[in-house]
């Protein structure tokens, strides 16, 4: 895979591994949240590794402009939920 896309895999990870709670300073304040949307143009890479893998890399789109040969951007939608009912 070229060196500018990175693993579809741990783009998600990223995406939801953030904690649910912000906040919670001197005033108290927080957020929790439950759940997380994201769409975004993208490109993608897909190659096979070298036992055979099928590897699938992501990027933002690389080309602003129009070129003679515009990349194929795709859309990826991705949406993460909690398990947890009580907001914890």
């Amino acid at each position: 895979m070229d060196e500018t896309f990175r693993p579809l895999s741990a783009t998600l990870l990223d995406f939801a591994g953030h904690s649910p709670v912000v906040g919670g300073d001197e005033w108290g304040q927080r957020l929790t949240m439950t759940g997380i949307e994201i769409a975004s143009p993208v490109e993608l890479a897909v190659t096979r590794g070298a036992d055979g893998s099928l590897l699938i890399g992501t990027t933002p789109p690389l080309y602003p402009l129009m070129t003679s040969v515009a990349p194929v951007f795709h859309n990826l939608r991705f949406r993460a939920a909690s398990e947890e009912q009580d907001g914890r």
